[in-house]
């Protein structure tokens, strides 16, 4: 019977301070789950098109009458306008509503993988930021990061490079998602992004 080296504990402790280090060096980055989809209320969906038929379910006595109870009930925002033809103006022609859901996790961000850097690169243009990011996080945030609309980091909106993998083996596996950066930043920060 061969035993082991290290003890439980001292295997414990070791743990115990990774976890500690992935926590002080983790970012928490934004992940948004794909949005709740509900038919509008206003208008009239057309499946064929996968849009509003742009005609309203309501007369307009009907339509102040329904909103009236609406805000009366708790509800906020606008669910029902009257409208003759054209587009609707609770969904904006869509045939139905969006409601985002996100989620925060704590990931380690690597900028630029590749040359392992986080460094800019400098172009004629002036510097320009990597646009390709590493995120290392829980195994257990696997099934949410395959199915997300988009993820957030530091301001930057980014969609997925490839299908998140586990690395590892056993208990000592962790998810590497690669994602691309789709937008820029809206804010200015020490010359990094300029606008020209």
């Amino acid at each position: 019977m061969v035993h082991s080296r290290i003890s439980l504990k001292t295997k414990n402790r070791f743990k115990n301070s990774m976890r500690d280090v992935v926590s002080g060096l983790g970012k928490d980055v934004t992940v948004y789950k794909q949005p709740l989809k509900a038919e509008c209320l206003n208008c009239f969906y057309d499946k064929l098109t996968n849009s509003s038929t742009g005609k309203c379910k309501w007369t307009a006595l009907e339509a102040i009458t329904k909103q009236a109870d609406y805000l009366a009930s708790g509800g906020a925002g606008l669910q029902y306008k009257f409208f003759k033809v054209g587009r609707c103006p609770v969904c904006k022609g869509k045939g139905f509503l969006e409601t985002p859901r996100k989620v925060w996790v704590n990931t380690l961000v690597t900028w630029n993988p590749q040359n392992r850097g986080n460094t800019l690169r400098t172009t004629p243009a002036g510097y320009e930021g990597a646009t390709v990011a590493e995120l290392k996080t829980d195994p257990k945030y696997h099934k949410l990061f395959r199915d997300c609309q988009k993820v957030v980091i530091e301001g930057n909106v980014c969609k997925l490079a490839k299908p998140p993998v586990l690395r590892g083996l056993g208990n000592n596996s962790i998810l590497v998602v690669t994602v691309f950066t789709t937008d820029t930043t809206d804010k200015e920060s020490d010359g990094i992004l300029k606008q020209y």
